[in-house]
């Protein structure tokens, strides 16, 4: 099958090359842009967070109203506007930190997402998957489970609920991302070319998400880190001075 055409004449391999190389400009155009904010991006938090949230909704609208998805150049320029508000929602992350520990996280996140891709084309080769879409509910709930795991810190004290919230949230984003590529490829029979775009932007939020993921998990260790420093350096009589 991956040397034949659908019906709408675009070879697998072909559409699956476009895909990939949308997703390394996409990268390569963000990654400039989060290292000038890093460095320069002080006191526009406010701004970023608001891309952020803007970004997600022009996401919703593209994919619930037809015409943003495939009417040219209509759709070209909502989804590159949605890219440049996620873009620079994203930098509000990596705003006010040092450049290393930026660039580390960027490292990782692209890590995260190659194996992720890895165990894609793994379970397509092998053809050894469960039904995708029941594959999409399973990351949604792990979605809301991570966000439940972070509120039980208010209900139960104990220093590593954020850390397990932080690491279902990352499963969560791996196996939506495997879901919504083992969509893509048993409905590849009626893709179009553009679908290469919409499938390169979703690849690039999972990114962001992956890096988001990242950011949040040095906060959390850096956090469990001093805490076992203070609570190891303390004597009994340290809380009556």
């Amino acid at each position: 099958m991956a040397n034949n055409e659908n019906e709408n004449g675009i070879a697998l391999v072909k559409f699956v090359s476009v895909t990939l190389l949308i997703l390394g400009i996409c990268l390569l155009a963000a990654i400039p842009q989060w290292m000038i904010l890093c460095l320069f991006g002080d006191g526009v938090l406010i701004y970023t967070i608001a891309c952020f949230f803007v970004g997600f909704v022009v996401l919703v609208f593209i994919h619930l109203i037809e015409p943003l998805k495939y009417w040219r150049p209509c759709n070209y320029f909502v989804i590159a506007v949605c890219y440049e508000l996620m873009t620079l929602g994203a930098a509000s992350f990596l705003m006010n930190w040092r450049l290393v520990c930026t660039i580390v996280v960027m490292a990782t996140a692209l890590l995260f997402l190659g194996v992720t891709l890895l165990i894609c084309a793994v379970l397509i080769g092998t053809g050894f998957y469960m039904n995708p879409f029941k594959l999409a509910v399973v990351g949604g709930m792990l979605f809301v489970l991570a966000f439940c795991i972070e509120l039980m810190n208010s209900l139960l004290a104990w220093r590593y609920w954020q850390d397990v919230a932080i690491g279902v949230f990352l499963a969560s984003v791996v196996i939506l991302v495997i879901s919504h590529v083992l969509i893509t490829y048993i409905s590849f029979e009626f893709l179009v070319r553009d679908d290469t775009i919409l499938v390169a932007i979703v690849l690039y939020i999972a990114y962001i998400l992956f890096l988001i993921g990242g950011r949040i998990s040095m906060i959390y260790i850096k956090g469990n880190a001093d805490r076992s420093a203070t609570s190891t350096t303390s004597t009994p009589y340290d809380e009556y001075e």
